[in-house]
């Protein structure tokens, strides 16, 4: 399979290409050129595999110029060996509500699924690399921790993780800053995780870094691995319920929108998903979107749930490369006054992605009544992105209406929110999170700065 750039569709690259890479040089978003296709008996023929073995057979033709498929079983199995669950994520009832707990990784989050995968394939890479690697990443809270736990093991790999100084939990911050590994260094940026985020795809296009002797690789979900890894639990999850559900709707919280994304990218490799709500919560850039046809950034406010906290979602651009039937030109331009200018659909495309997505957003006050409702009615206690995802099911579907929420995170990453909600102690702490409390810190703040930003980072890497 070869891909191209959202901003240049001339240019072929390969798969090593657009894993190590992450970010175009042009500053465009990898997409494949040619999807793979799936018919609906081919997509059947895949009931009986459990989530591995789908994932191999997902994943393999995104990636098979850069390895065979035995070795993507040995990473897979790799990645997925210290999941909690079997089948690295469940499906939990919860009344009339489905939700698919994507939350049994290392760090409690469903960032995990892709960024464990990530972790090994780098280390797959290195193994034939004999140059230094360096992880460069933003995060609003979640996606730090999980490129900590798979990248930290790894020799030769120095993880750099960008987060909005003040802006994320406790535990999210805990979570990296107490790894106590040499090669791990969090960067408390500050600004908000927009600013975290433009500073991330600012230094992927510096001379200084991409001339570095040191090989950078980006993380966030604007790195194709991670939009391809998740599309496998759309798969999993129509291949365990097609039986006994009517079409299939999921409900997502989504910030960066990598997340809502990949459900996208699964509809278009051919499973019959017939909808995505994408739940946000008052940071709502996607709600306005999907509603209004308006993507336009806005100011970021700091929320009770803060892996969301986002104003400028990344993956909308592949989204609108694909509505643009694949024009880079007409994207090159778009984006190039971009967020002076807002941006529409056109009208043709609208009436395609209106059909597909649909949009809520919950405030603060929302969240924790969806918490405190939730567990006093069904004694499941929600995490507060997760608790976005089942108001926007609850307002949004109609009777009868198969739909399956995405639960996104562990309770526990967010105790001072279950404490608002509840007033009690609840939650059982996972070993994960007991182990770290006391744990001693080591983080360093930096001005948002670009200048400031780069000569930490190279200084650290020599």
């Amino acid at each position: 399979m070869k891909y191209v750039s959202t901003r240049n569709n001339q240019k072929e690259f390969n798969f090593k290409e657009v894993f190590i890479k992450g970010l175009a040089d042009d500053g465009g978003l990898f997409v494949p050129k040619l999807l793979k296709k799936y018919t609906e008996e081919e997509i059947n023929n895949l009931s009986n595999l459990n989530y591995r073995e789908l994932a191999i057979k997902i994943m393999f033709p995104f990636c098979s110029d850069f390895i065979d498929e035995n070795e993507l079983k040995n990473i897979v199995e790799k990645s997925y060996s210290k999941f909690r669950e079997n089948d690295i994520v469940k499906i939990t009832d919860i009344g009339n509500h489905k939700l698919l707990e994507l939350f049994h990784g290392p760090t409690l989050a469903f960032k995990d699924i892709a960024m464990q995968l990530l972790g090994t394939l780098l280390e797959h890479f290195a193994q034939k690399e004999s140059k230094k690697i360096a992880v460069l990443g933003a995060t609003s809270g979640d996606t730090g921790s999980a490129a900590i736990a798979a990248f930290s093991r790894h020799k030769n790999v120095e993880v750099f993780i960008l987060f909005p100084y003040q802006r994320v939990t406790d535990v999210q911050r805990l979570q990296m800053t107490t790894s106590q590994a040499s090669n791990v260094h969090p960067l408390s940026v500050q600004t908000d995780f927009d600013g975290c985020q433009a500073l991330v795809k600012e230094l992927f296009l510096d001379i200084n870094i991409s001339s570095n002797p040191t090989r950078f690789i980006a993380v966030n979900s604007i790195n194709w691995t991670r939009c391809m890894a998740q599309s496998v639990y759309y798969f999993w999850t129509y291949l365990r319920l097609k039986e006994q559900l009517k079409g299939l709707t999921f409900s997502v919280p989504s910030g960066n929108f990598g997340h809502a994304y990949a459900g996208w990218l699964a509809k278009e490799m051919g499973l019959p998903i017939k909808q995505i709500i994408v739940a946000t919560n008052s940071n709502d850039v996607l709600h306005r979107l999907f509603s209004n046809n308006s993507y336009k950034k806005g100011e970021v406010t700091q929320t009770l749930a803060p892996s969301m906290d986002i104003s400028v979602a990344s993956n909308f651009e592949r989204l609108l490369f694909e509505i643009y039937k694949n024009n880079s030109q007409l994207l090159n331009q778009t984006m190039s006054t971009f967020p002076q200018k807002e941006i529409a659909f056109p009208e043709n495309g609208w009436n395609k992605v209106h059909n597909f997505f649909s949009s809520f957003s919950t405030n603060d006050e929302e969240i924790l009544k969806e918490i405190k409702a939730t567990y006093k009615n069904h004694n499941y206690i929600l995490d507060p992105h997760t608790a976005t995802g089942i108001r926007a099911t609850r307002k949004l579907s109609t009777p009868g209406q198969s739909v399956i929420t995405m639960a996104t995170a562990h309770p526990a990453k967010f105790m001072d929110t279950i404490r608002q909600a509840l007033s009690e102690e609840v939650v059982s702490i996972p070993d994960q999170l007991a182990s770290i409390i006391d744990k001693e810190e080591d983080f360093v703040v930096l001005p948002d700065n670009i200048d400031k930003v780069r000569e930490y980072i190279l200084s650290t890497v020599g």
